[in-house]
């Protein structure tokens, strides 16, 4: 895990990036480049709405917009769906129509080499000489396999201004419980529901019966969903478990964290945990009503499958 530590760069191992497929990738802002672009608007005002939150791009960010816009009329195997330019980061989600010539990070290279250009010959003009990446090394990519519904995508894309306003502007949002109702169930919710609506949520579960070599490409896989900026989803009872959770935490992954107790009348977690809930990073689920005092396999099991339908979707926030 440590190698991957705060580098936005994880590929699909075994995965042909020439192969039609869409994918949702992430450029993110090299250390000591000036913003993409400010935030504006009403986080009180619903996404998409006049006066709701939005980015106010630089010219860097105009510039970076043209190059994504423009990148399918240079490569006609790629197909914009969707982008949003952040202060810090870009999301990209882009379509791959038939097998392209040359593998994706070719493309993406051409883009950031192409936004750097053009920035370097305006700067020139105003006599400031630029040298240097605009982005990190590399990016990040995760696939999105058939059958995933695009619609919670494109939201969670579009959504990225308003959620980093309710973060900046109001930081309490993350710091008190709320009803949500899962399989028909009520449950209460500390943290940050944002995670929720995420797209790119995997569940953490580890049987038994699961061989090392199991254990081990899944371990593989979450590491990636944190890297692509997915959500991991477990109440984290085993070993292995515990592991991929403080493993998670250290690399900066979001975490839904379903504890089998409820929450007390002034319920606030321990240090570390409502630190990473002020931090959005941290969802913490629980019973109106504990499920017991000790830990057996049956509230294992129940804890699971909330697991289980969270990923799936399967809930209301009330």
């Amino acid at each position: 895990m440590n190698e991957f530590t705060h580098k936005f760069t994880r590929r699909k191992h075994g995965h042909d990036y020439r192969d039609p497929a869409i994918y949702h990738i992430i450029l993110k802002k090299r250390e000591g480049i000036s913003a993409f672009g400010k935030l504006t608007g009403d986080p009180r005002i619903p996404s998409g709405r006049p006066g709701c939150a939005t980015i106010n791009h630089t010219l860097l960010g105009k510039i970076i917009n043209k190059g994504i816009y423009n990148l399918q009329y240079f490569c006609p195997h790629i197909q914009i769906y969707q982008y949003m330019t952040m202060p810090d980061h870009v999301h990209i989600l882009l379509r791959v129509k038939e097998r392209l010539p040359r593998v994706l990070g070719q493309y993406i290279g051409g883009l950031k080499t192409g936004v750097r250009t053009k920035w370097e010959e305006i700067k020139l003009k105003e006599g400031i000489a630029v040298r240097g990446n605009i982005f990190e090394d590399n990016f990040t990519d995760k696939i999105i396999h058939p059958g995933r519904n695009l619609d919670t995508v494109f939201r969670y894309i579009r959504e990225n201004p308003h959620r980093l306003a309710v973060r900046k502007l109001y930081p309490e949002f993350f710091q008190r419980a709320r009803m949500i109702r899962i399989k028909g169930n009520l449950y209460e919710a500390y943290g940050n529901l944002f995670h929720l609506r995420n797209p790119f949520k995997s569940q953490v579960i580890v049987h038994r019966v699961n061989s090392t070599e199991k254990n081990e490409h899944l371990q593989e896989e979450w590491v990636e969903e944190i890297f692509s900026g997915g959500v991991l989803v477990s109440p984290f009872i085993s070993a292995i478990e515990k592991k991929v959770y403080k493993d998670a935490i250290e690399a900066g992954g979001k975490i839904i964290h379903i504890q089998k107790d409820a929450f007390s009348e002034r319920y606030k977690p321990a240090e570390r945990e409502f630190q990473l809930c002020c931090e959005g990073r941290l969802l913490i689920i629980a019973p109106v009503k504990s499920m017991g005092k000790a830990l057996t396999r049956d509230i294992c099991k129940n804890m699971n499958a909330l697991a289980e339908a969270i990923v799936k979707g399967d809930f209301e926030i009330g």
